[in-house]
């Protein structure tokens, strides 16, 4: 059975985006330990037209007041995490309680991480091939 990964990169390269500072993720799609880029997904949160220059040095570019709810409160957060819900784990170089909070609700594993994305693609592939392979003889 397939299933998805969210990836916070820059570069396609690295997770090296926080939650919070990513505009778009890669989503890799998963078949047993082999993986394939599927698609990018944009989350176009808030507008040009809105920005001002913020107080908090992981928000250069918004109208929050640094209270780590993202530059429209909690609704950037909602329909960031709307937009790939139907993604078994999220890998991000930082992940805030709150939105850890709302992917818990849903059942998606957050990985706060910081390494090659191949890297980190090879290690939880693994990890969730042996967990469902002990899923299968133990129930």
């Amino acid at each position: 059975m397939s299933y998805l990964i969210a990836v916070g990169s820059s570069d396609e390269v690295h997770v090296d985006l926080k939650f919070g500072e990513a505009e778009k993720v890669i989503i890799y799609e998963v078949e047993g330990t082999n993986y394939s880029k599927k698609e990018v997904r944009e989350f176009n949160i808030g507008t040009k037209e809105t920005e001002q220059t913020c107080s908090t040095e992981s928000c250069k570019s918004c109208t929050c007041s640094g209270s780590g709810q993202g530059c429209n409160g909690g609704s950037d957060v909602e329909n960031k995490i709307r937009l790939i819900g139907d993604c078994r784990c999220v890998l991000f170089k930082k992940v805030g309680f709150q939105a850890q909070k709302q992917f818990e609700r849903k059942a998606i594993s957050v990985f706060d991480i910081e390494c090659e994305i191949s890297e980190a693609l090879k290690k939880i592939t693994e990890y969730y091939a042996k967990t469902d392979a002990h899923k299968r003889y133990t129930l």
